[in-house]
């Protein structure tokens, strides 16, 4: 229709000039009527479907992207930051709705490649003799092109990464936004993000320096073909050679072949930032093969991903997308299974020990610091063994390899005589709970925290009743929304005390047969402390616990200590029999806290 219209325009001049019959211009007329009115509708129907097309495809790519990164190993987390990622799945991955969104107009797209071959075959079907003007168009519009994607290359990786270190620097000081209030770091971290704004100033206006002269040059480019369009088919009209009709048509095709050429160029310098934009995503996620344990553990991805789930437990209508709103935020149905009770890992942690033969271990990005050498433990079962020793001496490293964030170099994790990794990543993080020193909260509602130590496959009663256990549900009643409060990113919004008893809830609520402790108990007052540690101490019967031990209250308790050293066992026994070695480490360890009372035995 867009070519129609400026043919039946020069036709229009035609009649007028020529002083035809009325009616031969009432009907173009009303051609041109019908023209107008069916465009716009037929524009419309076809952006929502092209907008509607590019939705989905984002949609299927994210969900595919966020599948991929859940299945990646903690060693590509340590690699990468969580702002980096966020944007993989943000910025990267909009780059196919921004391509869709601005490739849909008139003057973009496949609408512009088709007008401009369109408007090609029609003026030489007019008029042969105004070829060389189109050819002259076509050739300044590509040569403008090139000359705008040359100089602007370098400044588009130059501006990515200063985009993405913009991102990280105001990330990083939003999430550390106390410790920047206590050492007064305001001015610090201002100047470092102007240092970066700085940055990304000097890329946008390189940016704009090339924009500036491609379009002088765009613009030169047009006045000078209307020029030699005005000037041969002034020409060619004085010598009867061509019809007024059909020049006036050739001044409005003129301009249609710029903006559909230039749109073109325009939409293939999209298509290869959208590319770029895959490529960086698709790169990412093959940095390092996936940990298959954990593929295998996660659900197939839905056929409609952007169609919203239809069980509660998975519909994201809380803080930040979480199912976390309403009086019972949790569902049996619908999500991911870790009611494993009949998995072959339970059933060896019911009756069998947890053992560490001859574990060596690296960290992948510290590769010439090992961490344990060689280490030998033994976690008997229903038992408490308490780890102690200075920082660094590999105890939470222990836990990170007993939870399979890591796998080790050498040596083998056994429980029940059977190696962990020959269990399933669900059969295995069945028998898990975990609280740290340090709890880590979603941002989201206090149900929803609790809840998921069952993966939200629980009642509102069953999170009343763990919140009950850890000392939690009196404080929790007591706020304005109760268990629907939202604790805020990282739990801000809650004292450490009531963010230790939250994940102290979430462990209890789990009930697995394997607990592993970083003193627990470490941010709570003398009562509610004294409380939760006899939930703890009812939980721990006939379990297999492990603690990081702290302080020596905790550590007094244990049914085995087991003291590192750089990633080694030095001495193993009960309190009595440790402290009964005046000379030993553990004995040292226990002096020096005695001399500050509260000092940690790390």
């Amino acid at each position: 229709m867009n070519l129609l219209s400026p043919v039946l325009q020069g036709m229009l001049f035609d009649i007028l000039v020529r002083g035809q019959p009325w009616q031969d211009y009432s009907q173009l007329f009303l051609g041109l009527l019908v023209i107008y009115v069916a465009e716009p509708l037929l524009s419309q129907v076809y952006i929502l479907n092209a907008c509607a097309a590019g939705e989905k495809l984002q949609a299927s790519l994210r969900v595919e992207t966020f599948r991929c990164l859940l299945a990646q190993r903690v060693e590509f987390f340590d690699r990468h930051s969580s702002s980096r990622l966020t944007q993989l799945l943000s910025r990267d991955l909009d780059s196919i709705r921004a391509f869709v969104f601005s490739n849909t107009t008139r003057d973009r797209g496949l609408r512009a490649l088709l007008e401009a071959l369109g408007t090609v075959v029609v003026l030489f079907a007019l008029s042969w003799r105004l070829g060389p003007i189109l050819a002259a168009v076509i050739v300044a519009s590509v040569c403008t092109a090139f000359l705008y994607r040359r100089q602007t290359r370098s400044l588009e990786a130059s501006n990515a990464a200063a985009q993405q270190r913009l991102a990280e620097v105001a990330a990083s000081s939003f999430t550390n936004m106390r410790t920047v209030r206590i050492f007064a770091g305001e001015a610090l971290e201002q100047q470092r993000f102007g240092q970066q704004v700085a940055r990304s100033y000097a890329s946008g206006v390189g940016f704009a320096r090339a924009k500036a002269m491609l379009e002088g040059i765009n613009r030169s480019a047009t006045h000078l073909s209307l020029l030699a369009l005005y000037a041969l088919g002034g020409y060619l009209v004085n010598n009867k050679l061509l019809p007024v009709g059909v020049l006036v048509t050739a001044i409005g095709f003129t301009f249609s072949l710029v903006f559909a050429t230039q749109g073109m160029l325009q939409t293939f310098a999209d298509l290869r930032g959208m590319v770029a934009s895959v490529r960086r995503v698709r790169n990412t996620l093959s940095e390092l093969p996936p940990d298959e344990s954990m593929e295998a553990a996660l659900p197939p991805l839905p056929d409609t991903p952007w169609e919203a789930p239809a069980t509660s437990a998975a519909r994201g209508d809380g803080p930040l997308g979480l199912p976390d709103e309403g009086p019972v935020p949790c569902s049996a149905n619908g999500s991911i299974s870790h009611d494993a009770r009949s998995g072959r890992a339970v059933e060896a942690a019911q009756s069998g020990d947890l053992r560490l033969d001859g574990v060596s271990f690296t960290y992948p990005l510290r590769p010439g610091a090992p961490v344990l050498k060689g280490l030998t433990l033994a976690l008997p079962r229903g038992k408490v063994t308490a780890l102690v020793g200075r920082s660094g001496a590999g105890k939470s490293t222990v836990a990170a390899l007993l939870e399979r964030l890591y796998a080790p170099d050498g040596g083998t994790i056994s429980l029940g005589g059977y190696n962990i990794r020959g269990f399933t990543r669900l059969e295995w993080t069945a028998t898990l709970a975990a609280v740290s020193q340090e709890p880590v909260l979603f941002p989201a509602s206090i149900a929803y925290n609790i809840g998921y130590g069952k993966a939200m496959q629980c009642s509102q009663a069953e999170i009343e009743a763990a919140a009950r256990a850890a000392n939690a549900h009196e404080f929790i009643s007591a706020l304005p929304e109760g268990y629907a409060t939202v604790v805020g990113e990282a739990g801000s919004l809650l004292s450490g005390g009531q963010r230790q008893r939250i994940a102290l809830a979430r462990a209890l609520l789990k009930d697995a047969p394997i607990l592993i402790l970083d003193e627990a108990t470490s941010s709570l007052d003398a009562e509610n402390e004294r409380l939760v540690q006899a939930a703890i101490e009812k939980l721990m019967e006939g379990r297999t616990v492990m603690v990081i031990a702290h302080r020596l209250s905790t550590v007094k308790n244990a049914d085995q200590i087991v003291v590192l050293d750089a990633g080694e066992v030095v001495e193993q026994g009960t309190h009595t029999q440790l402290l009964a070695r005046s000379n030993g480490r553990y004995a040292a360890l226990v002096n020096a806290q005695e001399l500050t009372l509260e000092s940690t035995l790390m």
